[in-house]
């Protein structure tokens, strides 16, 4: 049978579909801005490639904070109250189905993808999410636990404002869409990472100072959950991980100048499932309970 994970973001919503461990399908399209619209059009989506029948189970990945299946807090996307459990689970006679935060979720993955029992992952797209794996479990506590995009990095009257409503978060100073604020601001551009990066081979000057100030917040986060849970593996997915080592060099150089002592050796890397983490959720994690 399949294994079905959805990873539902800011911009887009991505479907993958597994059988015996490997991908037979995938599809992407525009997450919808009308809330009540979200679910309703996952159902059609799916039902039009597939019979539910056949699918084992799900794999949600929410860009929120998630307590018993309800989305609480999600200061990026208009999903605030749903029940994703609940109602997918009606609309597709399925009851076997995991939701949980993005980042969450990917950190499930990917420590069962690496066989890691200490790690923490952090996913940079249209946010700045965190998991948190220790000795093999998920560090969770009232959904708001890794909630690292929340770490503030910036102090001061001129700190830039988070989603959430607060300033200085770091996920107002590393993320897609806050890599390319300064320059867009200077320039009256609207460009986006991946043209920012190209800028920046170019020599454009600005756009070198934009993705060495990401990196540099980037490694202050790091450096306050290593700090934190003693963890010296971070793995780093999402959509800005596809920059590659280009960008990770600047956060490797930046980070011994925030570490406490005797962490200096933390491995920052690339994730293993990169930008599909949120999908691949489900290969891994349905059918394990």
């Amino acid at each position: 049978m399949l294994k079905c994970g959805i990873d539902i973001g800011g911009t887009n919503i991505k479907i993958g579909f597994f059988e015996n461990d490997k991908k037979v399908d995938s599809i992407v399209f525009k997450t919808p801005k009308e809330h009540d619209r979200i679910i309703p059009t996952i159902v059609d989506v799916i039902k039009r490639k597939y019979n539910p029948k056949n699918i084992l189970g799900y794999t949600v990945a929410i860009p929120g904070v998630v307590l018993n299946d309800v989305v609480v807090f999600a200061p990026n996307t208009d999903i605030f109250g749903l029940n994703f459990k609940e109602e997918l689970g009606r609309q597709l006679n399925n009851q076997n189905i995991i939701v949980e935060n993005d980042a969450n979720l990917q950190a499930m993955a990917e420590a069962r993808a690496t066989k890691l029992y200490d790690l923490i992952l952090i996913s940079i797209g249209t946010g700045l999410g965190g998991g948190i794996i220790i000795d093999g479990k998920l560090l969770n506590k009232n959904g708001f636990a890794g909630e690292i995009g929340h770490i503030k990095v910036h102090f001061g009257a001129n700190s830039r404002m988070c989603g959430c409503g607060k300033l200085g978060c770091s996920e107002a100073y590393v993320s897609c869409k806050a890599i390319v604020k300064e320059y867009n601001e200077v320039n009256h551009t609207s460009i986006n990472s991946k043209e920012l990066f190209d800028l920046a081979r170019a020599k454009d000057n600005l756009a070198i100072k934009c993705i060495n100030d990401c990196a540099k917040y980037l490694a202050i986060t790091i450096a306050t959950v290593v700090a934190t849970t003693g963890i010296k593996e971070v793995h780093i997915a999402g959509g800005l991980s596809n920059a590659g080592e280009a960008f990770l060099r600047r956060v490797r150089y930046f980070y011994p100048k925030y570490c406490v002592r005797n962490m200096e050796d933390v491995k920052i890397k690339q994730a293993y499932l990169q930008y599909e983490a949120g999908t691949h959720a489900a290969k891994y994690l349905i059918g394990e309970e």
